[in-house]
């Protein structure tokens, strides 16, 4: 009985402790990218505190989980406390608290709205990833095929969308800013595709390429659609 209990044990905090780690982790990251100089923070901020970099993490950790619940638990897990410890962190130590100032009468009303809104995100979004994380682990050729396309149209929606607003939408001037932001876009779909294929020449048996790139397809246009709406709902925060 003892031995039993001591597997349970090790088993529970083999399912629990690499979501924790990687979500406290990423927070702390990503509030420190906050903090740093405006010239270092524009290539820190996207690939530290991106729904590229939070997402490919998730689906990481989520891939090692032996099963289907441990692997949502996982996905979860990551992306919310990542959420609350980086919101957290702006709370108790954000510039306003740290200079000695008082914040704006709204200042803390706009953190919590936010971190709701990011939380229940990360409660979707990580039980999507952690669905398309263990299918591609575990599922039949077609069934990862389509997963691993879902996942890579989630990942890069983000940055194609950054990309489309710049070249049909943005109407001010093409100066660092705009450049730094279509340059980071640009290594995240990179990034995004180079992980793709590493993960397709990884897996056995090999995923269906043509499946693959039709969810691909699919699921780029409707992340674009998707981070159009979070960047509306962003806006009123």
């Amino acid at each position: 009985m003892t031995e039993l209990v001591a597997q349970g044990r090790r088993s529970v905090q083999r399912e629990v402790i690499p979501p924790v780690l990687a979500g406290i982790a990423m927070g702390m990251v990503a509030f420190i990218a906050d903090l740093v100089p405006e010239t270092v923070g524009r290539f820190l901020v996207p690939a530290f505190s991106s729904g590229f970099a939070w997402g490919i993490v998730a689906l990481v950790v989520s891939y090692y989980a032996p099963t289907l619940r441990s692997a949502l638990v996982a996905g979860v897990g990551t992306l919310a406390l990542a959420t609350l410890t980086y919101y957290g962190l702006i709370a108790s130590l954000g510039r306003q608290w740290l200079s000695g100032s008082a914040p704006p009468p709204d200042g803390l009303g706009s953190v919590v709205r936010a971190s709701a809104f990011w939380v229940a995100g990360s409660l979707f979004g990580g039980l999507v990833l952690g669905y398309l994380a263990h299918v591609f682990r575990a599922g039949t050729t077609r069934n990862a095929g389509i997963a691993l396309g879902v996942a890579l149209g989630l990942l890069a929606g983000e940055a194609a969308y950054t990309v489309l607003r710049i070249a049909f939408v943005w109407v001010g001037p093409m100066d660092s800013f705009v450049w730094t932001r279509l340059g980071t876009a640009a290594v995240q779909l990179l990034l995004a595709a180079v992980a793709a294929l590493v993960a397709i020449r990884l897996r056995r048996p090999p995923v269906s390429r043509r499946v693959f790139l039709m969810a691909v397809a699919v699921s780029t246009v409707a992340s674009i659609a998707n981070w159009h709406l979070i960047e509306s709902v962003r806006m009123t925060l």
